[in-house]
């Protein structure tokens, strides 16, 4: 007898935090500190100070625009040497944790396109940026004008032989990040920016890639693969990851008309030994138990700055979805966007994730 099996994924979770200096500083950490002790909640204060000067502009001098080639559904299965064909070498290839790896083209400044090879085959891509298209779609497209062209489920399901695996979703998954079936074996996840209702990227896979993510609530029948990452492969994986968010953060500001940041390492430091403490003491908040925050750690690493946050985010399969996720929380897409901060430094342990923001000194 085949049994039903049924499991629910770990719930996304995601943080904001943000400092300032100047002379009422201790009052609003103190604020802050309050919101930060629970790990469970989405912090979204945001302090205000005199502003700083503006950051010198970052030379946006364009390289040869993006391309976008034909109907970007048809691109699965393909093999390697027709993307060589159509785009030519990547800038990048990053190793994932999930068997293939990413192939970034990101010389335009405004959109970013990335394939995952895998023995030689596209088994999924990722777009976003400003106007980006993949036939039907474009990158802006409202949320109604797109589910009208697509069927927008609960519950999607993909057989193969005795085997059945049916993802649901809930509101917030068909309002944000709904699932399409394009074909027996190709699946979209159309991401939806919730403040706008407008398309913000687009990810396409094979069934294998959408097993391995689980990105959703899954009931099945049969076995469900599994990605299996060796302890030496993560450090790799974890730079990829954010270089890719990086990357992603630029072309969302620019999409909202605001200045590049700059990659500042320093603070990149900060923010990776972050990420590792809240993952080896399992804990996910602004500040340590000992009730350290980003200040703190700021300070012990020599870092100065006129102007500092972070937002942090667990449990999310790849860069991709955390960033998603950060556009789509109020406190989160602040700091995104904010006019203030000029410099950026990403840190990334496995799966917790950590941005630090800052306006150096």
């Amino acid at each position: 007898m085949n049994f039903i099996r049924f499991i629910v994924l770990i719930m996304l979770a995601a943080g904001i935090y943000l400092v300032v200096t100047g002379d009422f500083a201790d009052e609003t950490l103190e604020e802050g500190l309050e919101k930060g002790k629970d790990a469970a909640e989405k912090l979204a204060e945001i302090f205000e100070q005199e502003e700083p000067e503006e950051p010198s502009s970052e030379d946006m001098s364009k390289e040869e625009s993006l391309s976008l080639e034909g109907d970007m559904y048809k691109w699965i299965g393909k093999d390697k040497q027709a993307l060589l064909d159509t785009y030519g070498e990547p800038q990048r290839k990053d190793p994932s944790a999930y068997g293939y790896t990413w192939w970034v083209y990101n010389t335009d400044p405004e959109k970013y396109l990335q394939f995952g090879i895998e023995d030689g085959k596209i088994s999924t891509w990722f777009l976003t940026g400003a106007d980006a298209a993949a036939e039907p779609l474009t990158i802006g497209d409202d949320y109604q004008t797109v589910k009208s062209q697509h069927d927008f489920t609960k519950e999607v399901t993909y057989k193969k032989g005795i085997e059945q695996y049916t993802f649901i979703l809930s509101e917030d998954d068909l309002a944000s990040r709904p699932l399409v079936q394009l074909s027996d074996s190709v699946y979209a996840q159309l991401y939806f920016d919730t403040f706008t209702d407008q398309l913000s990227s687009i990810r396409v896979m094979n069934y294998e890639v959408l097993l391995k993510q689980q990105p959703y609530q899954v009931s099945y029948r049969g076995k469900l693969p599994k990605s299996v990452v060796i302890e030496e492969e993560w450090e790799a994986i974890e730079t990829a990851r954010e270089k890719q968010i990086f990357d992603i953060t630029n072309r969302y500001r620019i999409r909202f008309g605001k200045e590049r940041l700059e990659w500042y390492q320093p603070v990149a430091e900060v923010a990776f030994k972050h990420s590792k403490d809240m993952r080896e003491n399992n804990y996910f908040s602004h500040y340590t138990p000992e009730g350290i925050g980003l200040q703190e750690r700021l300070k012990a690493d020599g870092v100065t700055y006129s102007s500092a946050g972070e937002n942090i985010a667990a449990q999310y399969p790849d860069a991709a979805a955390a960033m998603e996720g950060w556009l789509n929380s109020e406190g989160h897409r602040e700091a995104l966007l904010h006019d203030r901060y000029s410099h950026l430094g990403v840190g990334v342990y496995k799966d917790y994730y950590t941005q630090n923001f800052l306006v150096p000194r």
